[in-house]
């Protein structure tokens, strides 16, 4: 095995591994063999493959952060690891909250927090409703 197909062989492993591990670090790094690689075999001046080194990695570079992250992402959301990442108000969608009544005002507890609310219904103090959506930080029920 020549030296270059060993260069592409251990870029190709590095890039595998970050779809099982979310870095950027070893695609960086395969990237960059690659570039070495493929520079190395201009038979022009050192120059010429200088910067034709230089455009080819940042050709990488651009493909990585516009299509290479994009696709990783959804391979690991949807194939290995799937699950759903809800914080802050939007993991309150879809639980179930009490009314309550505090200093005159009327608010929702859901999981043990008071939040403000908006809803089109007349609610009462001590009933049970369910949270629907969220509009400027308030849940609507």
């Amino acid at each position: 095995m020549s030296i270059n197909e060993t260069l592409i062989v251990i870029s190709l492993i590095l890039i595998l591994i970050d779809i099982f591990f979310i870095s950027d670090y070893s695609t960086h790094v395969a990237y960059l063999l690659i570039t070495f690689t493929i520079s190395k075999e201009i038979s022009k001046s050192i120059l010429y493959q200088i910067l034709f080194g230089i455009i080819i990695w940042f050709c990488l570079v651009v493909f990585h952060y516009l299509l290479w992250r994009k696709v990783l992402e959804h391979i690991n959301d949807k194939v290995i690891a799937p699950t759903k990442h809800v914080g802050g108000f939007e993991s309150f969608i879809g639980k179930e909250g009490i009314i309550k009544k505090v200093e005159g005002k009327r608010f929702i507890q859901v999981d043990d927090e008071i939040h403000l609310f908006e809803t089109s219904k007349n609610v009462k103090e001590g009933e049970i409703y369910k949270v629907t959506s969220i509009k400027s930080n308030k849940l609507i029920i």
